[in-house]
């Protein structure tokens, strides 16, 4: 009987010591968005269960598989090219030059989100995009600035009016107009290209910006931008008069003959065949005597 009992234990023992051993549950790190520039930030502490990868996370890199690759060899070929026409402008204004001294004189060091900023509108985060898209950092290097006073952008590529390969996005702040060339690769896009939300993380209004080929002193712009979109037709008149007030002495917006109550600013509106639009001139000066 005490034989028969060992070799079962013994038998036992060699059964137990030959099963796989449990497996200790491996805590993942704690994922959180890092504001800003999208980079995640990784802390993992005793005692917590696993995370789930962010969705929003996921659904940018699913994007950003599909990113567009930017050919820059090929990018300032052919600048005259377009399939947009534009209408006849349905108005033309004539914008004081004091009016627009005016605004040389302004200046907003800081902007609360009820301040009135250049007679436009006040500030207000992106919207209608991922948040691991808001990363304005990120193209430091390719953004422009200016603002009343300091004259017109200088270094832009000129094409016609609808060709993408020359088209700006812009956006209006406290501290003034930033402009980045929308087809400029751009590793932290999920698009692979600037975004709007990729130029600034906060605005007024935005849109897009062409600069004529031929005469430095004219460009076109309209408001087409998720992120910063046109609450009313008024804000494009005033944003309009800010272009000109950079140093531009004509300004084609495209603006709607039309309230944005009745049908909101939409594609439309921007390119196509003959797209209204406004010519905004600095009013000529008065001799005296």
């Amino acid at each position: 009987m005490k034989l028969q009992a060992f070799t079962q234990a013994r038998t036992a023992s060699i059964h137990r010591s030959t099963q796989p051993l449990p497996v200790r549950r491996q805590l993942m790190p704690r994922i959180q968005p890092r504001y800003g520039n999208g980079l995640r930030h990784t802390s993992s502490g005793r005692g917590h269960s696993s995370d789930v990868l962010d969705p929003q996370f996921h659904a940018w890199a699913q994007a950003r598989r599909n990113a567009m690759v930017i050919d820059l060899a090929s990018r300032d070929a052919h600048p005259e090219q377009t399939d947009t026409e534009l209408a006849k402008p349905w108005k033309t204004v004539l914008v004081s030059s004091k009016r627009l001294e005016n605004l040389a004189y302004v200046d907003y060091p800081c902007a609360g989100s009820s301040t009135m900023l250049w007679s436009i509108g006040p500030e207000r985060p992106v919207a209608n995009c991922n948040p691991f898209d808001v990363k304005p950092e990120a193209i430091d290097s390719d953004r422009s600035t200016s603002r009343p006073g300091k004259g017109p952008f200088r270094y832009v590529a000129r094409g016609a009016y609808g060709n993408r390969n020359f088209k700006y996005l812009w956006a209006i702040d406290h501290r003034g107009m930033h402009i980045a060339r929308e087809m400029t690769p751009c590793s932290l896009s999920s698009r692979g290209i600037i975004t709007h939300s990729i130029l600034v993380d906060r605005g007024i209004v935005g849109g897009e910006i062409f600069f004529d080929r031929e005469d430095t002193g004219k460009v076109f712009i309209n408001f087409g931008s998720a992120r910063l979109p046109l609450e009313d037709v008024w804000q494009a008149e005033k944003s309009a008069e800010f272009v000109l007030a950079l140093g531009y002495h004509t300004v084609v917006a495209m603006i709607p003959d039309r309230r944005l109550s009745e049908y909101p600013y939409c594609m439309s509106d921007r390119y196509g065949k003959q797209v209204q639009n406004v010519v905004y001139r600095q009013e000529p000066a008065t001799s005296s005597g």
